[in-house]
């Protein structure tokens, strides 16, 4: 009787959804079992990502501030007002915005090609055959494997001016005459692409071994029977094999690394020095040091609309490219 009115039950909540979603009908028992198991990821991305981007964007339209923290909804409507002055370079906060976009394109750039080269060497590494490959595979990995945060602070240390071991090693092997500041001045964006890349390669190292291993071990055979070298099979073979791959590290490590919060913070500081004003650590400063909620989330959705633009126009470049010369 419990497993007749179980599917009973079933039964009627098949015909509701049917009601109301006239598509769902029209699909197999397999799809249908397959939205079904979709359905709490998709409620839970909608409850972490696409609610608090909606809430973001209400924010940016009003003018909530010190004056309006726990009644935000009560702030008036300022429509495009916060968004033309964190965007006009006349004044002070929408220089500092302009020059903190700069400062995140060249960390995301730098991270970048740092992470790649990084990782590109360690998978060609690790897809040689030799004795220790797994203890260097696990080696590797550590840098991704160890909590970010423990990760950070250490190389804050090292990075110390007087008592940091990295201006040690460099004094005691006279590449240096004095100690350099990497903390601070015009240094500190390339110590934080360089951290940042430490701590962010081994992913690039997984998805480039991965690539590597679903190429066909014929076509090096093919190429040394013709007399291409090492570079010539690298260059021609490995490569143009690792495109659709390297198409996946380059757009989401673009994206991770423009909104990256956690190593600017962790390794600067919370009023990091010029060089290392990146956009998300600026916004965050200027918003939770000002009380200026409003504007903070403008240059948000200002970031996130860049972020966005920039991926549409990788997919549609390169992805819609890749996929129509296949099909021809």
């Amino acid at each position: 009787m419990t497993r007749t009115s179980s599917r009973v039950r079933s039964s009627v909540a098949e015909i509701e959804i049917g009601r109301y979603l006239p598509l769902y009908n029209r699909l197999s028992d397999e799809q249908q079992y397959a939205y079904k198991l979709l359905l709490p990821g998709l409620l839970m991305m909608l409850l972490i990502h696409f609610i608090p981007i909606v809430w973001g964007v209400l924010i940016s339209v009003l003018g909530v501030d010190s004056g309006y923290v726990s009644q935000w909804y009560e702030a008036p409507f300022v429509w495009l007002e916060n968004y033309r002055f964190v965007l006009d370079p006349r004044t002070v906060v929408g220089e500092r915005f302009w020059y903190s976009l700069r400062q995140t394109v060249i960390f995301s750039v730098g991270t970048l090609l740092l992470t790649y080269v990084l990782g590109l060497t360690a998978a060609l590494l690790l897809n040689q055959r030799f004795k220790g490959r797994f203890a260097a595979r696990t080696l590797l990995l550590l840098p991704w494997v160890a909590p970010s945060v423990v990760t950070l602070l250490i190389w804050r240390m090292m990075f110390q001016q007087q008592s940091g071991i990295i201006n040690s090693l460099l004094l005691s092997l006279g590449v240096i005459s004095e100690p350099i500041y990497w903390l601070i001045g015009d240094n500190t964006i390339w110590t934080l692409i360089l951290v940042h890349s430490w701590t962010q390669f081994p992913l690039v190292m997984i998805m480039l071994y991965a690539g590597l291993q679903s190429i066909p071990e014929q076509l090096y055979e093919a190429a040394s029977i013709d007399g291409a070298g090492r570079w010539e099979q690298f260059r021609y073979i490995t490569f143009p094999q690792l495109k659709p791959v390297s198409a996946v590290v380059v757009l989401l490590m673009m994206l991770w690394t423009m909104i990256n919060f956690t190593s600017p913070y962790i390794l600067l500081g919370a009023q990091p020095p010029q060089s290392g004003q990146v956009s998300i650590l600026y916004i965050y400063n200027f918003a939770f040091s000002n009380y200026q909620f409003g504007r903070g989330a403008a240059m948000s959705v200002v970031l996130f609309a860049i972020a966005m633009a920039m991926a549409m126009l990788y997919y549609k470049y390169l992805f819609d490219q890749d996929f129509t010369e296949g099909d021809r």
